[in-house]
């Protein structure tokens, strides 16, 4: 009997995460399903963001992100173990560069850091923007790392992304939908 409500309940999930698993109907994970909002961003953008995702505090984005060049715009979970960063920056870079701009910024992290183990560089196709991921250290487990650069209306807007390695392949998939949908503000 019991192996039958194991059954049950696994196909209870396997139906809530095909019903639920885009940014506008919402993204089952980990037994609950995630909502999301349209949010303005550094006066230059939109994103989709969870709900769940409140500003990072300062002082604790100071604790978390010890340089001075941490993301204008911080957003992370209750128990800060996901974060997304964004940084506007006024640019004239062009579409076409921005894959060379992302191949130099994940160059530099591994000069920084050659321990860090890079994945490939690719491309968004509803932005045009350029990604990549690298896995990372932190004191008590390895951490899955994004990043995105993308032009929106004469600005580099970079975005970043962090979780518990254990985690990545919950999130990765979702980071991109999210990424997908930036939009200028023109736009919205």
């Amino acid at each position: 009997m019991t192996y039958m409500d194991e059954e049950i309940l696994r196909k209870k999930e396997e139906i809530k995460k095909e019903k639920y698993n885009t940014l506008e109907d919402g993204f089952y994970m980990d037994g609950t399903i995630i909502k999301f909002e349209r949010k303005e961003l550094l006066e230059t953008f939109t994103v989709f963001l969870p709900d769940t995702m409140k500003q990072m505090p300062q002082a604790y984005a100071r604790i978390k992100y010890p340089s001075e060049f941490r993301p204008q715009k911080i957003f992370t979970t209750v128990d800060l173990s996901v974060n997304m960063g964004f940084t506007a920056f006024p640019s004239e870079i062009q579409g076409n560069e921005i894959q060379q701009l992302s191949e130099r910024m994940k160059a530099a992290i591994h000069r920084a850091n050659p321990d860090y183990r890079m994945y490939s560089t690719e491309c968004l196709s509803e932005t045009k923007g350029w990604w990549f991921a690298f896995r990372s250290h932190a004191m008590d487990s390895d951490l899955y790392n994004m990043m995105l650069a993308v032009t929106i209306e004469m600005k580099l807007v970079q975005c970043s992304f962090n979780c518990y390695y254990k985690d990545y392949q919950k999130w990765k998939k979702v980071v991109l939908m999210m990424w997908e949908s930036i939009r200028a503000l023109e736009e919205v």
